[in-house]
């Protein structure tokens, strides 16, 4: 961006930050996945932007970010919305256009009550299946 008292340049972890703080606040998205040194890195350095990959052009930008969702959402409407959010707060602060959000759904986060649940409806399931026998 060229002002009048000169260039204005947003460091790519900067947009990474904002796309991170975006995606999370989504309902239904339970966390960004990072790789193994992206993990590490995230714990090094309280990077919230680790796993947010930027791709920068001229005037505009591109997003792209795996996610892990939370059980029983609708994934489709989670995604998009993650794409609407990082799309409307990355424009709102930076003024760059946001060509693309590409969200990849990489995995399903089960909780510990969701995981308790199911466990017992086997159980029941088998409990009633050795009753009709």
């Amino acid at each position: 961006m060229e002002e009048k008292y000169g260039n204005v340049k947003i460091d790519n972890e900067v947009l990474a930050s904002i796309a991170a703080v975006g995606a999370k606040k989504v309902p239904g998205v339970h966390r960004i996945f990072t790789s193994l040194v992206g993990g590490i890195a995230q714990l090094i350095r309280k990077a919230p932007d680790a796993g947010v990959r930027v791709i920068v052009g001229e005037n505009e930008v591109s997003f792209e970010l795996k996610v892990i969702v939370d059980y029983d959402t609708n994934i489709p409407e989670v995604t998009y919305q993650v794409q609407k959010t990082i799309k409307e707060e990355v424009e709102r602060m930076s003024g760059l256009k946001v060509a693309s959000v590409d969200v990849i759904v990489h995995g399903v986060h089960i909780s510990k009550k969701q995981s308790q649940e199911e466990k017992e409806e086997e159980k029941e399931e088998e409990e009633d299946m050795k009753n009709d026998n």
